[in-house]
């Protein structure tokens, strides 16, 4: 009988010893669980702070800034369409307009790019004159002329909701003026010779 309770002693140390050195084996040997991380507010300094206000403030005052007239000439010079546009804004928009000049000058330059049709537009700029609260887009425009001194200017009127039959007719130039989009538009097309014209060319009488 002791020899029987002194049996069933050693197999129980045994079995604990074996659960023991399982355990043990088997934290030594399992790849490490990874750290687990809580999503944190991003934080920044005050002065990072304040720039990012700034730029908020920026784009936004950038979406809101509207023309309130708008006067456009166009000169034949050979090849090339001498082109300006004057712009004229608010007294606000304006010193919106002088506080963000670099972006309302691309602005102005990519947007008259991406709207003028099958022609190209080079050497733009834009200056700006506080006096009349206006800014003035200068452009090369090249591709308008089919023949000697004759000029499509479907790339100006392909946008418009009128073509040259609406403009009042001088020797030299043609004259428009009226609204497009709402807002009160002047336009005046310019050559060096008695004009006739169609619907959208123009060449000398």
């Amino acid at each position: 009988m002791n020899k029987l309770k002194i049996l069933i002693l050693i197999v129980i140390l045994l079995a604990i010893v074996a659960v023991a050195l399982l355990i043990n084996y088997s934290k030594r040997f399992s790849p490490p669980g990874q750290p687990i991380t809580l999503p944190t507010d991003e934080k920044f300094t005050p002065l990072e702070e304040e720039k990012l206000k700034g730029e908020e403030t920026k784009e936004v005052k950038i979406v809101e800034i509207e023309k309130i007239k708008d006067e456009i000439t166009a000169e034949t010079k050979g090849e090339i369409i001498e082109y300006w546009e004057e712009y004229f804004y608010s007294e606000g928009d304006f010193a919106i307009f002088l506080e963000n000049q670099e972006e309302f000058n691309n602005r102005l330059i990519n947007e008259f790019k991406q709207e003028i049709i099958e022609v190209t537009a080079e050497n733009c700029k834009v200056d700006l004159y506080e006096s009349k609260k206006s800014a003035i887009l200068k452009c090369d425009i090249k591709g308008a002329r089919y023949g000697t001194n004759s000029y499509d200017m479907h790339f100006l009127l392909g946008n418009w909701p009128f073509d040259l039959m609406n403009f009042s007719r001088g020797e030299r130039k043609l004259t428009y003026e009226g609204e497009i989009n709402g807002i009160p538009t002047l336009i005046v097309f310019e050559f060096p010779y008695v004009l006739s014209h169609c619907h959208e060319h123009i060449w000398p009488k």
